[in-house]
């Protein structure tokens, strides 16, 4: 999420579509009002580009999660193997080298919930009588997928064009955003955006590390059946 990764390929192709072709980004340091009025008549004229864009945003962040998540089970069960008694253990339990047989869907519903989550958001935002026109024009929507773009808007981890145009994004959602709600508004939002995400995926995370931990619990073991062995091993000796 914090590298910039999310907002290349299909993301930004979805992104250059909603707001129009590469000139809309050289009118970023005009007036908010110019390029406000255009982006109001594209969103009323073509509602098609922000539903791609939330659907691509929905694929990148579920492709993510579903990555971080294939890995973990994989290096999970690797390290297991290399630990004494592990092997057995996971020869017993083949199903943790891999993640849950239906993660997959349980991610697409995670994410299409944190979207919901995003663009109650924009609701509750919006309800200020100051504010209440200006998301009507723009649609909760519209808003709120600029919003999970803005979210995922840094720019660390892109490099030459792809950096630019990641810059261009986070400077365009940020001020279009802003001219909405206000500057400290859009940085609460785009906070309470992320820590909703972050709560999501850690409980799911969780979820998939008690299959770990049942297994390890499985596993029969007396409180002092450590000093039962030494003194068993002491025996052993003593006989030899």
């Amino acid at each position: 999420m914090s590298d910039g990764t999310l907002l290349r390929g299909e993301v930004l192709a979805r992104w250059q579509e909603f707001v129009g072709t590469g000139e809309f980004f050289k009118q970023v340091e005009s007036a908010v009002s110019r390029w406000r009025d255009r982006f109001v008549a594209m969103v009323k004229g073509q509602p098609a580009p922000a539903h791609e864009l939330g659907e691509a945003l929905h694929s990148g962040v579920a492709a993510l999660i579903t990555a971080e998540a294939h890995a973990a089970a994989s290096t999970t069960a690797r390290s297991w193997r290399g630990m004494p008694g592990g092997s057995l253990l996971v020869g017993r339990n083949p199903q943790l080298a891999a993640s849950s047989p239906d993660l997959e869907d349980r991610i697409a519903r995670l994410v299409r919930e944190w979207q919901d989550d995003v663009l109650a958001l924009v609701r509750t935002e919006g309800r200020d009588r100051r504010t209440t026109a200006k998301v009507a024009a723009y649609g909760v929507n519209g808003l709120g997928v600029v919003l999970m773009l803005v979210t995922f808007a840094h720019t660390a981890g892109l490099t030459g064009t792809e950096a630019g145009i990641a810059g261009g994004t986070a400077l365009l959602g940020q001020k279009l955003l802003e001219a909405v709600f206000g500057d400290q508004a859009v940085r609460t939002l785009a906070a309470k955006a992320r820590a909703a995400l972050h709560d999501r995926v850690d409980q799911l995370f969780g979820d998939e590390a008690l299959r770990y931990q049942n297994a390890v619990e499985s596993v029969e073991a007396t409180r002092d059946q450590g000093r039962r062995l030494s003194a068993a091993a002491l025996n052993v000796r003593a006989a030899r």
